[in-house]
């Protein structure tokens, strides 16, 4: 699934809808197309392509993560090879080279996982940490817009998938520092002779022997020649003498081991890390602000403009005249009822000439005495649409919406008409309706 998906755009929307001024239009016939808001605001980079370019430094970061691994297998192998004049190399330290400290690691993190298998922490780990440190310092250099950058760790570390995540990362460093050490070695052992030999003070011969039995039993699943009794004694570092057969026998044996215990566990464990953490994505439940938005896009935006809680005991010519105030355009039967002018600083439009009576509430006496009265008749507030609303604004029509059942507002539509928007927002959320004038008209 390409980048970025419908539930990473919603994310994105849904933070910046609750911690800045940005909102999604309104207007929209569905969610997918309210979305493509983000590709176009700001205008000089959009929301949504600072998300990708986040997207793009986090994938980078870990690629970077991935090849510093690889170099350090390359380097670990030879010294662990570096032999004496006769050439011997042991066996037991070069296991513990390659893969002690791997099968450490892979422990801590199973008894990890066991731990917190019923825990919901929100810990990114240092792995996860440190890329999230370099992936915050490159968008602070490319001037990515702050919330955006928090939006992006947001949904990048989710709660309940996060340890999955730092899961994959591990395995998947670890599988790449164990697959160059395997390359290494191959590389080794194809340019080098050496006698592989062990010793030991505290262990006997028969536990040695016991011990490589054990590891070889998977690669023999697959037809490998192994080193058998005969060669294990033969190896004792006391023992100079090592034929080509025994020399080969433990070659194939560390590099089974290296492959069958090291490189394929942790890609098996990075794939099964990875698709979790996509499951566990996919089924995180949605946040409030996301749910929010949903329901808003939900229904069509004629459904939403329907009358809520109508007075069903208007007189006839009032119901008709507020059914036709669904209309872009007033009926002309509107322009002869009662009008006031909602802090209106222009000439008062030509087509108010015939209103019953057109009254100013540009102040706070005028809209008390507005408030203070009250009426079944169809009453016209028109406001300006060059102006955005304010919490005193919307204070005003909530109140007025009780007073007068029949109220309507009637929005200016012109080339000024910038919060055309946000008005009829204000109007769904106070229960009016709402037209729209044009003053060419």
């Amino acid at each position: 699934m390409t980048f970025p998906t419908h539930s990473a755009k919603l994310a994105l929307a849904a933070w910046l809808e609750t911690h800045t001024e940005f909102r999604l239009p309104t207007h929209a016939n569905d969610l997918s197309s309210a979305l493509k808001e983000l590709e176009t605001s700001p205008q000089s980079t959009s929301y949504l392509a600072q998300f990708i370019r986040l997207k793009r430094y986090f994938n980078h970061a870990i690629l970077g993560l991935l090849v510093v691994c690889f170099l350090l297998g390359f380097m670990a192998v030879p010294p662990a090879f570096a032999t004496s004049q006769s050439n011997q190399v042991n066996i037991f330290w070069l296991f513990i080279i390659l893969l002690g400290f791997h099968a450490l690691n892979f422990v801590v993190w199973f008894v990890t996982m066991i731990a917190t298998m019923r825990q919901n922490t929100e810990s990114k780990g240092m792995l996860l940490g440190l890329l999230m440190f370099l992936n915050k310092k490159l968008s602070k250099h490319s001037h990515i817009n702050t919330h955006v950058s928090a939006a992006y760790l947001h949904w990048q570390c989710a709660t309940r998938s996060n340890k999955w995540l730092v899961s994959s990362i591990s395995h998947g460093a670890w599988g790449c520092y164990l697959l160059a050490g395997w390359l290494m070695t191959l590389l080794l052992l194809l340019t080098n002779q050496v006698n592989f030999v062990w010793e030991t003070t505290l262990l006997s011969d028969g536990a040695f022997i016991q011990l490589t039995q054990a590891l070889s039993i998977v690669p023999q699943w697959f037809g490998m020649t192994l080193p058998n009794q005969f060669d294990i004694l033969a190896s004792r570092v006391d023992l100079v003498a090592q034929t080509a057969s025994t020399r080969q026998h433990w070659a194939n044996f560390l590099l089974a081991s290296i492959m069958f215990y090291g490189v394929l566990p942790r890609l098996i464990f990075t794939v099964f890390c990875l698709s979790m953490y996509h499951i566990k994505r996919a089924t995180q439940p949605l946040s409030t602000q996301e749910k929010i938005i949903q329901n808003r896009y939900r229904q069509p935006e004629s459904q939403r403009r329907t009358v809520l809680d109508a007075d069903h005991h208007r007189v006839e010519s009032g119901s008709k005249n507020m059914d036709e105030a669904h209309k872009n355009t007033l009926p002309d039967s509107a322009y002869s009822h009662n009008w006031a002018l909602f802090e209106w600083s222009q000439n008062k439009p030509e087509c108010l000439h015939s209103a019953s009576s057109v009254s100013l509430l540009n102040n706070r006496e005028e809209q008390d005495r507005f408030l203070a009265s009250s009426s079944d008749e169809p009453m016209y507030v028109l406001v300006n649409a060059g102006q955005s609303p304010d919490r005193g604004t919307r204070r005003f029509f909530s109140r007025a919406a009780t007073v007068y059942p029949s109220l309507l507002m009637v929005i200016t539509d012109d080339n000024n008409a910038t919060f055309l928007e946000d008005w009829q927002r204000l109007a769904r959320e106070t229960r009016l309706h709402s037209s729209q004038l044009n003053q060419k008209d």
